[in-house]
């Protein structure tokens, strides 16, 4: 898994469930939209050419060999036909980015992940072949990720063989990349016949168009003020309660787009829109932070608006200014305190490699180290005295993988199993040494699966819930249970559970309130425990348990200075 894997046969269409042998629920698919009183026409182009949207030559790039069962799959039942305009009630907007991925795609996931906003990408498979890397980063940071084909080409010129292949090969190299189905579709120039929307009805894929188009693709890679007024007065215009913009990320990339996005996101904003993803997502995307106790103070680890890993202390009641621990991250950080006066941080890097980064309380930090892996999530870390430190991450097919350092050496990624939900795995360990795993599963519940302090591995067990974001998990502050914090689904408020000492049961999820732009991070500090999470403003906030061991006496959310 975490070799070089060379492209191998997919089978298309996964059981949904967390293991082969317990079955879990479909996940949830988009609501139809509902549709403005005036229709909005499509745009007749003229389209750029084809070799400018494909990074590579077809017929050179090797793709993956393909086993069209389809009985199963991760996504739900898709209705016939196309939509155009963003799911959800309310004003809603849906921003998508065609043709990638290309070389401005990490600078648009950075725009995203600074305003918490969730988009759709639609990747060429040929493109997804040269650039996987920006794949995985789009699930890392949350965007829902999109079918547009294998080579880009007009469909309804295809034969409904040579239509059905370029979607499998594309949603085939999506699989290998990111243990991710598609379960949305985008044609080509928005071009279709009825093949092609019954091909993609019958892969469980829903077929979107759009109902802005910023013609974006006609900046080429000029830096020009004028196209980047043009799109920005295009992706605005229209006034429509639910538009879908059409943007695009090529393989040379559109830096006129870059410069265009946080204009748009905030003027959307600015008119009240709530931006979604066409799975009908609405879960703002922030990234997560981490937090640790030491010593020295109660530390705060976040993603910086310039990409790096920065942390803050507090110690007493005073915050200390923010610190860089450099570095080039996507997604949050993951932080766990591995003595009294020294705190640990993992991070997922532009490589989908997990790094990890020593910090001391006098605040000299180590090098990156690199562990490898095909991270798609942030990870999880924890570390004790008798098990050393341990990473935890979703790789690249899905499942959950373990490496650990016991001493000065780190063993062997280790599977876990599983069918996780992109997002990020927790970890941690009770004073009996038993090692707990949290995952969400792909029917959107956390399950868990425990190591005992012999080395003996329980099978996943589901624990409930309905989870759209990174998970957190801590002990109690006397370290005999186990303390879960999520952020729900829907109206995206804080939840907290405890399980019992040996982890075979939970109590019912306690409603911490908030409005969580990101998911939570959680740690003991003292008797205490503390819980961090990014507000709807893009700034943190803190809850705190003053009794640690009973979880309660929450102060509510208070906003960090």
């Amino acid at each position: 898994m975490f070799a070089t894997r060379p492209h191998a046969t997919v089978v298309l269409g996964f059981v949904s469930v967390l293991l082969a042998a317990t079955a879990g629920s479909a996940v949830a698919g988009p609501p139809t939209p509902p549709r403005p009183e005036t229709v909005v026409s499509l745009s007749e182009g003229p389209w750029p050419p084809t070799a400018g949207v494909l990074a590579a030559d077809p017929s050179e790039v090797a793709a993956p060999g393909i086993t069209a069962a389809r009985t199963a799959t991760q996504c739900p039942a898709a209705p016939y036909g196309v939509n155009h305009y963003a799911p959800g009630t309310g004003k809603t907007v849906a921003l998508t980015f065609d043709d990638g991925p290309g070389v401005t795609t990490a600078a648009i996931l950075s725009i995203l992940q600074q305003n918490g906003v969730p988009a759709t990408f639609f990747n060429l498979g040929v493109n997804s072949t040269v650039r996987p890397t920006l794949v995985r980063s789009e699930a890392v940071t949350g965007q829902v990720l999109g079918n547009h084909t294998w080579s880009h080409p007009r469909m309804p010129t295809l034969s409904s063989t040579a239509q059905a292949s370029e979607l499998d090969r594309a949603s085939a190299e999506q699989t290998l990349l990111t243990g991710i189905a598609p379960c949305v579709f985008r044609p080509p120039y928005g071009e279709y016949n009825a093949t092609t929307l019954s091909l993609a009805q019958q892969r469980h894929m829903a077929v979107w168009n759009w109902s802005v188009d910023t013609e974006d693709w006609k900046a080429g890679t000029s830096t020009s003020s004028y196209w980047v007024d043009r799109i920005v007065t295009r992706a605005t215009a229209g006034g429509l309660q639910h538009p879908v913009v059409l943007m695009h990320n090529p393989p040379a990339g559109i830096p006129a787009t870059v410069s265009a996005l946080p204009r748009i996101i905030a003027y959307y904003r600015s008119q009240g829109y709530k931006f979604v993803d066409l799975r009908g997502g609405s879960g703002m995307r922030a990234p997560t932070p981490a937090a640790a106790a030491t010593s020295d103070g109660l530390h705060l680890f976040v993603r910086s608006t310039t990409g790096s890993v920065s942390e803050r202390t507090l110690r007493g009641s005073v915050w200390s200014g923010w610190t860089s621990l450099g570095g080039a991250v996507v997604g949050g950080p993951a932080a766990a305190a591995t003595g009294s006066a020294t705190t640990a941080v993992a991070a997922i890097g532009t490589d989908n490699s997990v790094y990890l980064n020593s910090v001391s309380d006098p605040g000299t930090s180590s090098a990156w180290a690199n562990l490898g892996g095909f991270a798609t999530s942030r990870p999880a870390f924890v570390t004790t005295p008798g098990l050393g430190e341990i990473v935890v991450i979703r790789g690249a097919d899905g499942q959950a993988y373990l490496r650990q350092r016991t001493g000065t050496q780190w063993g062997n990624w280790q599977s876990l199993g599983g069918l996780l939900a992109p997002v990020a795995p927790a970890a941690a360990v009770t004073a009996n040494g038993a090692l707990t795993v949290a995952v969400v599963g792909a029917d959107n519940a956390m399950w868990v699966r425990t190591r005992s302090s012999a080395g003996v591995w329980s099978i996943w067990h589901p624990v409930s819930g309905a989870i759209d974001a990174d998970l957190a998990l801590s002990t109690t502050a006397d370290r005999t249970r186990l303390v879960a914090v999520v952020r729900g689904s829907g109206n995206q408020a804080g939840f907290v559970s405890v399980s019992n000492p040996d982890v075979t049961s939970w109590t019912g999820w306690g409603n911490l309130g908030g409005i969580l732009a990101s998911g939570p991070a959680v740690t003991v500090n003292g008797s205490a425990l503390e819980v961090f999470a990014v507000g709807t403003d893009n700034r943190i906030y803190r809850n705190s348990a003053t009794d640690g061991t009973q979880v309660t006496g929450w102060t509510g959310w208070r906003l960090v200075p």
